[in-house]
């Protein structure tokens, strides 16, 4: 059975992952611990008639419910992050890219009492499966990652790698450097037995011969034929 309690003594980035995360928590519990506690001098206090009840029992719940409320807002926005997440660069993510209210709100319903919190991740740590789920991310298929440590692109294939309906991986393209366009080499010669070409036809002779020996003729200088070869006079 694989579960950060087994890995995490060896694994210095799960070791990582969980600090930030308990940094993180540990913030936004802070800040609403104080709205809460001004809050509850303010309003509740006055109108308060069993004081020790109302600051044991009443003051917790109100700052874990400002705490549940607030980090479901914040983390189904687009950053998916609590301020505190933000200052540690954590977000939160879904396994199957849609990180919407309902994800947001499966996770983050432990946080409206810190003993809920606390529970939460114990049974994440102790349990097989992810170890950087806590189990309410198991249950609403969600997890949290350390964004200085992913690149967009890494956060798209980490997305797609979680679930089935995850649209299959890009395909990469890159430049080539090639010194020189090569053109296709020439189609092969065909089988076919090649045709002579046909010769062309001799020009017609029209030029006079002579009646004896049939030999080309010249002019005389008396307007007469004179045969080249015969020396006959026409």
């Amino acid at each position: 059975m694989v579960s950060a309690l087994n890995i995490i003594g060896s694994d210095k980035s799960l070791q990582d992952h969980w600090v930030k995360r308990f940094v993180a928590i540990l913030i936004d519990y802070i800040i609403f611990w104080v709205i809460s506690t001004i809050a509850f001098w303010l309003i509740i206090i006055p109108r308060a008639a069993d004081l020790p009840f109302v600051w044991t029992v009443f003051q917790p719940g109100l700052a874990g419910l400002f705490m549940f409320l607030y980090s479901t807002i914040m983390e189904s926005m687009e950053g998916g992050a609590t301020i505190g997440k933000r200052v540690m660069s954590l977000r939160v993510m879904a396994l199957d890219g849609n990180l919407d209210m309902g994800k947001a709100l499966i996770r983050n319903v432990s946080k409206v009492y810190s003993l809920f919190l606390l529970l939460d991740w114990l049974v994440g740590f102790v349990s097989e499966g992810d170890p950087k789920q806590k189990w309410l991310d198991r249950v609403g298929g969600t997890t949290v990652i350390i964004t200085t440590a992913l690149t967009d692109q890494e956060q798209h294939i980490y997305q797609s790698q979680q679930s089935k309906y995850a649209p299959p991986p890009q395909e990469q393209y890159t430049t080539r450097h090639d010194s020189a366009y090569q053109y296709p080499p020439p189609p092969p010669p065909s089988s076919a037995p090649q045709q002579p070409a046909a010769q062309a036809a001799p020009a017609p002779d029209n030029q006079p011969k002579c009646i004896s020996c049939g030999a080309r003729v010249t002019e005389t200088g008396a307007g007469r034929l004179k045969c080249i070869r015969c020396g006959k006079i026409q």
